[in-house]
């Protein structure tokens, strides 16, 4: 097996391409105005995050730029939003006062409401005895419409793959061939848990195609490639608090994989007559433990331009 050997690109250069084709619709860009799109966009991260630091420039048609930067408005301030008190790890006063002022003005899709203001609350009745019963509240921080998220995570890998496919004489990149599988999305108290280490060390010796890190660290991505089979997986961090993984291509070969995965570790407690409750408790990742962005065995990155 050939030892995977990825190029080291400058850290501090945008890459731009002249593509002709729009890379999300595959509309035709020669017969209607051209946009020039950020691929990741420079208000997802913090402000002036990615001044100095890579991201990808390509040619978009107004409409698909429109679209995604309607989906990167609410999901970057959700994202910069602190879960339970906790922030990124390279958070300064800059980055604290932009989750603020994002928070306060964007505004939740599920909620509808600023984010700020989009905490969601659920009361939990458990029985207890023949008459009586517990109640709990539980708070949850602003949530991300799913749909909306895996959305994004396409577009973006739409763009990505266009780069890593791009035919500079014909001035345009391709798309994977087959489907689209979004796995799972979780924020950064839950890292740890069974589906995503096992997507980690399940991909881990396929073949790096990208592996980013850009904007401080609030931004980073790994696309692999399956060692015989049309088939991609995929993993995600927006800025340092959220984490998705998937796969692209081949639905059998995907299959294979997820049936491997998992399940999620579930406690179960009778409560009597019948009752019972059934809940998962987040499993945090330590950084020793932490392979969804490694390189695999015997890969190399050379340090050159």
């Amino acid at each position: 097996m050939l030892t995977p050997t990825l190029t080291h690109l400058p850290v501090n250069r945008a890459i731009r391409l002249r593509n002709v084709i729009c890379p999300y619709c595959a509309c035709d860009l020669t017969a209607k105005p051209v946009t020039k799109e950020h691929v990741l966009g420079r208000r997802f991260v913090p402000k002036g995050k990615l001044n100095g630091h890579w991201n990808l420039i390509v040619n978009a048609c107004g409409p698909c730029n429109n679209r995604k930067a309607d989906l990167e408005n609410d999901i970057s301030a959700i994202t910069l939003h602190p879960e339970h008190g906790e922030t990124h790890l390279d958070y300064d006063d800059a980055a604290k006062e932009e989750a603020l002022r994002k928070a306060a003005k964007a505004i939740s899709r599920r909620t509808k409401k600023p984010v700020k203001d989009s905490h969601e609350n659920m009361k939990l009745h458990v029985p207890f005895g023949p008459n009586g019963k517990f109640s709990f509240n539980f708070t949850s921080p602003p949530q991300i419409d799913k749909d909306r998220a895996f959305e994004l995570a396409r577009l973006q890998l739409a763009g990505f793959f266009n780069w890593i496919t791009y035919q500079q004489d014909e001035e345009r990149g391709y798309w994977w061939t087959g489907g689209y599988h979004p796995l799972i999305m979780v924020r950064r108290a839950d890292y740890g848990n069974k589906i995503i280490a096992d997507f980690a060390d399940a991909v881990l010796e396929w073949e790096p195609r990208i592996l980013g890190h850009t904007a401080e660290g609030f931004y980073r991505v790994c696309v692999r490639r399956h060692p015989g089979a049309e088939c991609w997986s995929w993993a995600m961090e927006w800025n340092g608090s959220t984490r998705l993984v998937g796969f692209l291509g081949d639905r059998e070969v995907v299959k294979v994989v997820v049936d491997r995965l998992g399940p999620l570790q579930m406690h179960h407690h009778d409560l009597g007559n019948g009752d019972f409750m059934r809940y998962r408790t987040e499993v945090p990742l330590a950084d020793k433990d932490d392979k969804l962005f490694a390189l695999p065995t015997g890969a190399t990155v050379p340090l050159t331009s």
